[in-house]
């Protein structure tokens, strides 16, 4: 019972040394690895395939900023605050 848990031996210390440290060089290697795949391009500049994507997602995002702007009336150029004064 919780009569148990009051009497219960403290946990041996000379265990957490050990144990933080194997998690510190555990985050260690995560990090590591992390940083290295950040580091790497998302596509390579030389490769037909990856330049066509570039490509379409270009397309893409030109055509998603066209119809924001149409749909929210910016691309009107009677209303420009930016010209006044």
């Amino acid at each position: 019972g919780e009569g148990d848990r009051a009497h219960a031996p403290p946990m041996d210390q000379t265990m957490l040394l050990p144990m933080a440290l194997v998690a510190l060089f555990v985050a260690f290697i995560v990090t590591a690895i992390e940083m290295r795949l950040s580091l790497t391009p998302d596509s390579c500049p030389e490769c037909p395939h990856c330049r066509e994507r570039a490509a379409e997602q270009a397309a893409r995002q030109r055509e998603l900023d066209g119809a924001y702007a149409r749909a929210h009336g910016l691309d009107r150029d009677d209303d420009d605050d930016r010209r006044i004064g």
